[in-house]
């Protein structure tokens, strides 16, 4: 993290003059989470900063609305995946493997869509591409991607050697989750921090997701990435009780000093049609 990170980063994709959209008391969702981030990887003189600069975010503009679904950028170029598994190429120490595809790791569903249903109604399809293969000008999740592989050549895949000015020129401040998952039970990862702007009510844990095969799926993925250190990106359209969700997911693995994977970048580019109301009956 950037300790001298200035006090409120316009995001490149911002508009020149935001909304004033503050949550909660304690001023600005956007300086807030920013204060959360680098409270997570150590810096608590930055994170003391931000927080301040959101308590006067009333008086100064708030960043918050800032962290809108992009409009213009999608991942439709982006190549697919079929469903046979990934792995590490890049040995960097410790336990893991982080790198690009290379040792499979078996999927028992169809190639290249994995879907799953109950008996609610509720289903989750899920469509797996190749971070490689995201656009790298004018797209959030390919920037912060190419962000993570610098930091990955550099052997820096540690949160603290995040710089939030990054982040926000990503654009993903407000669609970021970061998870710990230095648990090896998947049931007990858990969200350091969850992004405002993503329309899901915020759990405690993935595990708690109230539809049951949403927090599978969720936490499958979340595994494969803790189990390999590979990234990975995924189109996602669901039906959740009564809102049909559509976005593209990208997670990225970070590691301990130990290099083990024990946190995940989790960021969200909400798609046209994402968190829509279903009507009764539909």
């Amino acid at each position: 993290m950037a300790a001298q990170a200035p006090l409120c980063i316009a995001p490149a994709t911002a508009p020149a003059t935001p909304e004033v959209v503050c949550t909660g008391g304690d001023g600005c969702s956007y300086l807030r989470e920013l204060s959360a981030i680098e409270r997570i990887a150590g810096f608590d003189h930055s994170a003391r900063r931000y927080a301040a600069a959101a308590a006067r975010c009333r008086e100064q503009g708030c960043r918050a609305g800032a962290a809108r679904a992009p409009s213009a950028a999608t991942v439709a170029s982006a190549e697919a995946v079929p469903m046979r598994g990934i792995g590490g190429a890049r040995k960097l120490g410790g336990e893991r493997n982080v790198g690009h595809a290379d040792n499979p790791v078996p999927f028992v569903r169809a190639a290249f869509i994995d879907i799953l249903s109950d008996s609610e109604g509720n289903f989750v399809e899920r469509r797996q591409l190749k971070p490689q293969s995201l656009p790298v000008k004018g797209d959030a999740l390919g920037y912060l991607y190419r962000y993570w592989a610098d930091l990955r050549g550099a052997g820096a895949l540690h949160v603290s050697s995040i710089d939030t000015v990054h982040l926000a020129r990503a654009g993903v401040i407000g669609s970021m989750h970061i998870v710990d998952v230095s648990s090896d039970d998947p049931n007990d990862f858990r969200f350091d921090l969850f992004g405002y702007a993503v329309p899901i009510s915020r759990p405690e844990r993935p595990r708690a997701y109230p539809v049951r095969i949403y927090a599978d799926t969720t936490l499958r993925d979340y595994n494969t990435v803790r189990l390999t250190g590979v990234p990975q990106l995924h189109r996602i359209y669901c039906r959740l009780g009564d809102t049909k969700h559509h976005y593209t997911r990208l997670i990225l693995p970070f590691l301990d000093q130990r290099d083990r994977v024990t946190r995940l970048c989790v960021a969200i580019r909400q798609e046209r049609g994402n968190s829509v109301k279903i009507e009764p009956g539909q």
